[in-house]
């Protein structure tokens, strides 16, 4: 009789990469000190009463943001977190929601505080003409216009460090992720930044109760010198940048050794090589390299079987999207940067793209787009690691994409691209 027993399922093998967007990583390397300083920003007065996070996207300041946070709490801080959005370049949309978050804080201090900020929101939105409380009476005067976007968020900040200094609490801390959103647009009138710091300066004047960590992109650093000349006696600037090697092996080889797996030490030295330390990638290629082998430990010879797809799936996962979102002439400039080794000069981009009008006008609005920071006086570079490199194989990547469309995957020359489709790593 045929044995007709269901044969047993392989388990899948361990993957402990998550690449994603402020994903923690599964071992957070290389930061300890940073947030060694940071506990004792939170245990102190500090020389500077705000600190801002910046890096370029995937170095992993969002996931830092969150674990500042977490400790922050810890030590007894109230904490709020917000991701700044388009809409926030309006001084007056920032000054809702600052209004909005000091609200929030204030209500987490007391019961009592909850509920006469209860009140307050009712007589603000309802406006009555008389207040009875009891035998008690009063009618409340209103103001008749709107007030300034900045006396909006010092009235507020102010409130919150009133009921701060009544409370056990050390302080309040308010984390602003995507800041560098806050730029000054002097055409259209709107100043969210310096509104902002013209109200935290004003409340951190006696004590920093109330604190702020910005978090952005590289630009954010000069949109807060722009904003007010100030603004550097009230940061401390931290940049976030990719890992060291030493810390690379650890981002790779001590969550591999968690789930019961490895690389050879030829594949980590490799893959450090190929990212450069970038903290996204790592996690990119070890998702990518864990799921595509198939054996605990993934050999030299696996990595190089799996690269050419990898590159592939990197490049449509990563990089496409936001090429492709640039207009034709935007991509024109970018072609030019890549034609160098890192940052470049303005005057040579003018020189390779001489009958091109307007660069100023397009390399801005590459900065908006945060595929392009601004490096240094005049000059530039990509906002996203390893974006040269995906554009000086765009032209095979193109091939490429065009021989697996058609089916003819396996026809590719030279090792340019993967036999077939590649698979996408895990989230």
């Amino acid at each position: 009789m045929a044995d007709n027993a269901p044969t047993p399922q392989t388990e899948p093998l361990a993957n402990p990469f998550r690449p994603g967007n402020g994903v923690p990583p599964p071992y957070l390397a290389g930061r300890d000190a940073l947030l060694a300083e940071f506990e004792a920003f939170t245990r102190e007065r500090p020389l500077h009463p705000n600190w801002t996070l910046t890096g370029l996207r995937g170095t992993g300041k969002t996931v830092l943001l969150a674990d500042f946070a977490a400790r922050a709490e810890r030590a007894g801080w109230i904490v709020l977190q917000r991701e700044v959005g388009e809409r926030h370049r309006d001084d007056a949309r920032l000054a809702d929601a600052i209004e909005e978050d000091a609200d929030a804080l204030r209500r987490r201090l007391s019961p009592l505080a909850a509920v006469g900020q209860a009140m307050e929101d009712g007589v603000r939105h309802l406006r009555p003409r008389r207040l009875t409380i009891g035998e008690l009476g009063y009618e409340p005067a209103y103001e008749m216009g709107p007030a300034e976007s900045a006396d909006r968020m010092r009235a507020c900040l102010s409130e919150l460090d009133a009921a701060l200094r009544d409370s056990h609490r050390p302080g309040a801390l308010v984390l602003l992720d995507e800041a560098h959103l806050l730029a000054e647009d002097r055409a259209r009138e709107r100043f969210p930044l310096s509104s902002l710091l013209a109200a935290v300066g004003h409340v951190q004047r006696s004590d920093p109760r109330v604190r702020f960590v910005l978090c952005g992109l590289p630009t954010l650093s000069l949109n807060l010198k722009r904003a007010r000349t100030y603004a550097e006696r009230m940061f401390r600037h931290v940049v976030v940048g990719n890992l060291d090697r030493g810390d690379s092996r650890d981002a790779l080889g001590r969550p591999l050794a968690a789930a019961g797996r490895s690389f050879g030490p030829s594949v980590i030295a490799d893959v450090v090589e190929a990212t450069g330390g970038y903290p996204y990638f790592l996690q990119f290629f070890g998702a990518y390299l864990c799921r595509g082998a198939a054996s605990q430990n993934v050999s030299a010879d696996d990595y190089r079987a799996l690269e050419p797809a990898l590159l592939h799936e990197l490049d449509l996962a990563f990089f496409e999207d936001r090429y492709e979102g640039a207009s034709p002439t935007e991509q024109r400039v970018l072609a030019a940067m890549a034609m160098g080794r890192g940052r470049v000069r303005i005057a040579d981009l003018r020189g390779r793209l001489a009958s091109q009008a307007g660069l100023d006008i397009l390399v801005r609005r590459l900065v908006e787009r945060g595929l392009v920071y601004r490096a240094g006086r005049g000059a530039y570079d990509f906002a996203l690691p390893l974006f040269g490199d995906y554009l000086r194989r765009r032209p095979e990547l193109t091939e490429l994409t065009g021989r697996v469309s058609r089916g003819a995957a396996s026809s590719a020359k030279g090792g340019l691209g993967p036999s077939r489709p590649p698979r996408r790593p895990p989230a």
